[in-house]
């Protein structure tokens, strides 16, 4: 089976290939599209969390000399 027909393969069946080797499974082969995808949906799922600006408030401004020497 040469380059063009797993290429083929993946972008029809819109599947993944598992590269086994000795016995293990060691990595898997999908379209690029699939994997953007898959990171979209990571991203969206990680909401940042907000900074408490209420400890912001009752601090002061840091000068130069705040700086160790």
């Amino acid at each position: 089976m040469d380059f063009n027909e797993i290429k083929n393969l993946i972008q029809q069946e819109g599947g993944k290939i598992i590269v086994v080797e000795n016995g293990k499974p060691v990595m898997v082969v999908l379209s690029f599209e699939d994997f953007k995808a898959r990171n979209a949906k990571k991203v969206q799922a990680q909401t940042p969390v907000p900074f408490p600006q209420e400890e912001l408030q009752g601090e002061e401004e840091l000068t130069i000399d705040d700086l160790p020497l």
